[in-house]
């Protein structure tokens, strides 16, 4: 099991990732996910670096019901009685029209020469379910995912 954690994570990568730009359409990110069964997509400059992240989470928030937030009429304004940055929240991500709109900005990369253990130990730290791998150069060249992990793992006789 050490010789198999200690491998870079370019040996368990997927290396053809699919990849959007910020300015993508939500229906295209969904048609992706769908006809891929990938629940997360690396978003890219046109430098194919990554910027951010796209994720089922993302997608379901922007078809969330939108509660209005309590309040009442006082003088002729409203005051309101719950929190209503919240609301301005989840009307942003309802609103959104494109992947920059509704991504979360990727914070965390791992370059691909980087050993299983720390990809596994990033993830664990961040609950992170998915890391883009990235060359010297900051470019995307893969993503490794919890379940890339569980199976080499799986696979291997020492567990």
């Amino acid at each position: 099991m050490d010789k198999l954690i200690k491998k870079p994570v370019k040996n368990f990568m997927t290396k053809d990732v699919i990849a959007v730009k910020k300015e993508d359409s939500i229906k295209n990110v969904f048609k992706l996910m769908d006809e891929n069964e990938i629940l997360g997509i690396p978003v890219v400059d046109d430098d194919n670096q990554p910027i951010g992240m796209v994720t089922e989470s993302d997608l379901i928030k922007h078809f969330t019901t939108i509660k209005t937030p309590k309040g009442i009429n006082l003088l002729g304004s409203i005051v309101f009685l719950d929190d209503i940055s919240k609301f301005n929240e989840n009307l942003k991500d309802h609103c959104a029209e494109s992947v920059g709109d509704i991504m979360t900005d990727v914070a965390i990369t791992i370059n691909e020469d980087t050993q299983l253990i720390d990809a596994i130990d990033l993830m664990a730290q961040y609950n992170l379910n998915r890391l883009p791998v990235v060359d010297k150069k900051n470019k995307l060249t893969g993503i490794i995912t919890r379940t890339d992990i569980v199976h080499q793992l799986a696979k291997s006789k020492h567990i």
